[in-house]
């Protein structure tokens, strides 16, 4: 593990000096202080900042230092400046950033060169305390993620240090489906991480539809067959058997469409008890099979109005859009039976309905 103190003095000297030259002591090439432009009050700002960090630095308070030097970064990005936050997350044992902002520093246009040698050797130091990854990603202009930091442009990041253990490298792209790749560093490591992003294809045209009418050569037109649609009325007839007192009856009438798969229904009761039925039946789902559930109110006339209630499910088969075969199992709860007949009857129906 590295020490700070084991820094090169003058770096340090440097850093802070850099600050100080920066916030007192503008080069020659500077104009007066002028907030005529965005650029001049930025710059204005970041001297101000500078001397600010520098003090929290001197009264050993790091962790507002740090901020404060960023937030000069933000406003005024000086190569200068990444020496004082290198300097800072060096004191404050972060390695790992220290490292990545000293690389910022060697890689900025604006570096002094006759500094150079001697943050690189400072970095060398840190290298040995950190990992080292070497970054392959695939395009060029898709964004980065290490472990939970911030996302960052992949383009002139091909060099990033870690704290040893474990990584995951995310990637992402305008088009492209994310990647990401895990590793286990260890101390004073280099390893490759390579990320190819997949781009997503393209969806397909959406598709022609056929003209309806096709002219031809002798001037007769083609038409394309389309089946109409079933009717809205029709007419049903149903068998309701009567299991357990061996009896049955016909259930004939009329049905209406109220939607695509909601009827009502209204028929005359037929058999040895005449009387009338209404109710409705859902289709739970489309298609030529359909699962329906059913509901309705029968009344019988035998030695007075015989009142009932009755539930079903059944399907329905949609052999063509004339004819249907309706199958139901079904309750029915009598409110007033006659004397000898249960209240509650299992009632299964079966029977067609049809349509023009």
């Amino acid at each position: 593990m590295i020490d700070h103190r084991t820094l090169p003095r003058a770096l340090v000297v440097f850093a802070l000096g850099a600050g100080h030259m920066l916030a007192a002591s503008p080069a020659s090439a500077d104009k007066p202080a002028d907030r005529s432009t965005d650029k001049t009050g930025d710059k204005l700002d970041a001297k101000s900042l500078m001397q600010s960090g520098l003090k929290l630095y001197a009264a050993k308070d790091f962790l507002g230092a740090l901020a404060v030097f960023r937030t000069a970064y933000e406003r005024f990005p000086s190569a200068k400046i990444l020496l004082n936050i290198g300097t800072t997350l060096t004191k404050l044992d972060r390695k790992a950033e220290a490292a990545n902002v000293y690389q910022r520093y060697l890689d900025a246009a604006d570096s002094d060169p006759a500094k150079q040698a001697e943050v690189k050797k400072v970095l060398a130091q840190l290298d040995a305390a950190v990992a080292t990854l070497e970054l392959a990603i695939t395009p060029g202009d898709a964004e980065i993620q290490i472990n939970n930091e911030d996302w960052i442009a992949s383009a002139g990041t091909s060099r990033h240090r870690v704290n040893p253990g474990p990584v995951t490298v995310r990637a992402r792209g305008a088009g492209y489906q994310p990647g990401e790749q895990s590793v286990t560093t260890s101390t004073g490591a280099r390893l490759l991480v390579t990320i190819t992003l997949i781009e997503i294809p393209a969806p397909p045209p959406p598709p022609v539809a056929p003209a309806a009418a096709l002219p031809t050569d002798n001037a007769v037109v083609a038409t394309a067959d389309t089946e109409p649609p079933r009717s809205r009325i029709g007419v049903i007839a149903l068998a309701h058997i009567d299991l357990a007192n061996r009896g049955a009856a016909g259930f004939v009438g009329a049905t209406v469409n109220a939607t695509d798969r909601l009827q009502l229904q209204a028929a005359a009761i037929l058999g040895p008890s005449y009387g009338g039925y209404a109710g409705a039946s859902f289709a739970v789902t489309g298609g030529m099979l359909r699962p329906l559930v059913a509901a309705g109110v029968p009344i019988f006339v035998s030695h007075g109005a015989r009142i009932g209630l009755r539930g079903a499910g059944g399907i329905e088969l949609a052999v063509n859009r004339h004819l249907a075969v309706i199958a139901e199992l079904g309750v029915e709860y009598l409110f007033n039976p006659e004397t000898g007949i249960k209240h509650t009857l299992f009632i299964p129906a079966l029977g067609a309905a049809g349509r023009l």
